[in-house]
C-alpha cells in the first residue's frame, strides 16, 4: 500500500508541475532525451496447462491485482523516429482461485463447486525494454507517438503461497526466473509531460511447481501450472 501511495503522490505532482511553453519539436529534435515515469500495472495470466498430478484442474478463476513500476528511459531521436531503451522496477501480483478436482468423497453429486483454493504470486523484477518509436503528431506542445519491441525481465524477489481447505500446498520452483515479453504501447505528450498506455505479452511459458498435503485424505503430490503472464499499464512521466 506504501508503494500506491507513493506513485500516486508522484503522478499528481508531475501532472501539476507547470513546464514553460516548449514545442514538443523542441523536445524530439535534440538527439537524445531522458524521461522518468511511474505508473501502474495489472497481469492476466493465460493458462496452458493445469494440472494435480496427472488430473488436470478444469474449474478455475483469476483475479486481477494492480501494481506499481517506476523507470527510467532514454531516447535516441531521429526525426520521426526513436530508440528508446529503458530501466523498470516492477511489482505485480496474480490470484488464481480454483476447485479441487472432483472425487465422491470430496464433491458428491449434485453439490455445488466451490473455488475455495487459491494460488498466489507476488513478484519484485528489474525489467530492460528496448523500444523503436514513431511519431504520429509532432506539432506544438502536443505529440502522439506507437511503440514497440522486446523487454527482458528477471524476478528478483518472488513469493508464491497456496492455500485451501482440502491440502497444505506448498510452492516448490519455477522453471526458469526471467520472461522475455513483447512490448506494444501508445504514448501522448503535452510539453514535457507524456501518458503510456501499454500492453506485452510473454513470448513462452513459465511452469510452476508445488507440493500438496491432503488433509481431507491420505494423499500427497504435485500441483503444476503452466502459464504466461500478460499485462497492461499506464504510466506518467516527464521528458527532460
Amino acid at each position: 500500500m506504501k508503494y500506491g501511495k507513493w506513485l500516486i503522490g508522484s503522478c499528481l505532482a508531475l501532472a501539476s508541475w507547470e513546464a514553460p511553453a516548449q514545442s514538443i519539436m523542441e523536445v524530439y529534435d535534440k538527439p537524445c532525451s531522458v524521461g522518468v515515469r511511474v505508473g501502474f500495472n495489472s497481469t492476466f495470466p493465460v493458462i496452458h496447462s493445469f494440472m494435480l498430478d496427472d488430473q488436470p484442474i478444469d474449474h478455475f478463476r483469476l483475479h486481477y491485482k494492480v501494481g506499481y513500476m517506476a523507470s527510467v528511459s532514454f531516447s535516441v531521436n531521429m526525426n520521426q523516429f526513436f530508440i528508446q531503451p529503458a530501466v523498470n522496477w516492477e511489482r505485480c501480483s496474480t490470484e488464481i482461485q480454483f476447485a479441487w478436482p472432483q472425487t465422491d468423497e470430496i464433491y458428491p453429486s449434485g453439490n455445488t463447486i466451490q473455488y475455495d483454493h487459491k494460488l498466489d504470486a507476488e513478484y519484485n523484477s528489474v525489467a530492460v525494454p528496448v523500444l523503436v518509436g514513431y511519431h504520429l503528431v509532432k506539432e506544438g506542445p502536443y505529440g502522439l507517438n506507437i511503440k514497440l519491441g522486446p523487454k527482458g525481465i528477471y524476478h528478483y524477489k518472488k513469493q508464491q503461497t497456496g492455500s485451501g481447505p482440502q491440502a497444505v500446498i506448498t510452492h516448490q520452483d519455477d522453471n526458469i526466473n526471467y520472461a522475455i515479453d513483447f512490448v506494444t504501447a501508445v504514448g501522448v505528450t503535452i510539453g514535457r509531460l507524456f501518458l503510456d498506455f501499454s500492453y506485452e505479452f510473454e513470448l513462452h511459458k513459465t511452469q510452476s511447481t508445488y507440493a500438496y498435503q491432503c488433509l481431507t485424505q491420505d494423499r500427497a503430490g504435485t500441483l503444476s501450472i503452466q502459464q504466461r503472464r500478460n499485462a497492461l499499464s499506464f504510466s506518467l512521466g516527464m521528458i527532460f
